[in-house]
């Protein structure tokens, strides 16, 4: 028996990025996904759908995902006059390229539904028992529905392991101290040069050189997500940072909703 089958692997991408973002309080990674995607072994093409006009994701992140060599459908949907969603393509276009490649790709012997959306429960079963495919479901922990996990061969939870997240977790409590500094009179504002300074001379961020602390900076700052960018002067020639304190990784990390009296950074 061949022990690295063909795959293909199918991505519900609102799912799987909200998922993520919920568990991780980050956002994912292009690469992150393109290796777990990858990680199961004789991938013949992994598809990755999603309305990607949409503000869920980084106006960067379909690039991303065609660099790593994944295939990114974008499927908008339709919107009402004021722009709100009224009818979501995407599921129908899964299902459609699930048939597409049953019909077309009789090779591919296992077929990877990385969601956890019951709604592809019927061509879950399908696949698995009409066409005699091995059915995997992917999907975050807490979010992947008991009668998909069920129903599929296995059930392989999505699980990101990097030094990003510890990584990340030192910025923001770097950036707590810096903050502080500020409230002592040490600094008048946190500008980028400023903090990449300290995390090039921070030993646990372990940057060769300073421009792969910038590079790590540059990354914080495209996600968007837990630093506000504004101006402290009269020009906009001078760029300042703060955490967003409203973040839910900032506040876990620094223990802002812990009970009162229970230890914390504030």
């Amino acid at each position: 028996m061949n022990s690295r089958p063909d795959t293909a692997v199918f991505v519900d991408l609102e799912n799987i990025y909200i998922g993520f973002r919920k568990e991780y309080g980050r956002e994912l990674r292009a690469k992150e996904l393109a290796e777990k995607a990858r990680s199961f072994g004789g991938v013949k093409f992994v598809n990755v759908y999603a309305d990607f006009g949409e503000s869920t994701y980084p106006k960067h992140f379909k690039i991303e995902l065609d660099n790593e060599g994944i295939h990114a459908v974008n499927v908008p949907k339709d919107r009402d006059r004021d722009g709100r969603p009224t009818k979501n393509k995407i599921d129908i276009r899964i299902v459609v390229d699930i048939f597409r490649a049953l019909a077309f790709r009789p090779e591919i012997e296992r077929y990877v539904f990385m969601t956890g959306d019951k709604i592809f429960l019927d061509v879950l079963n399908l696949v698995k028992n009409d066409f005699g495919k091995e059915v995997i479901v992917s999907g975050i922990e807490g979010t992947v529905a008991q009668v998909l996990q069920e129903a599929a061969h296995a059930y392989a939870p999505f699980v990101v392991e990097s030094d990003y997240d510890e990584k990340l977790k030192g910025f923001i409590e770097l950036m707590d101290e810096l903050e502080h500094r500020i409230l002592d009179g040490t600094y008048n504002y946190l500008g980028w040069k400023l903090i990449i300074d300290h995390l090039y001379e921070s030993p646990e961020f372990g940057f060769a050189d300073w421009g792969e602390a910038r590079e790590f900076f540059e990354r914080i700052k495209r996600e968007g997500k837990i630093l506000f960018k504004f101006y402290p002067g009269e020009s906009r020639e001078i760029e300042a940072y703060r955490l967003d304190r409203k973040n839910p990784l900032v506040r876990r990390i620094l223990g802002l909703d812990a009970p009162a009296g229970a230890s914390s950074r504030r």
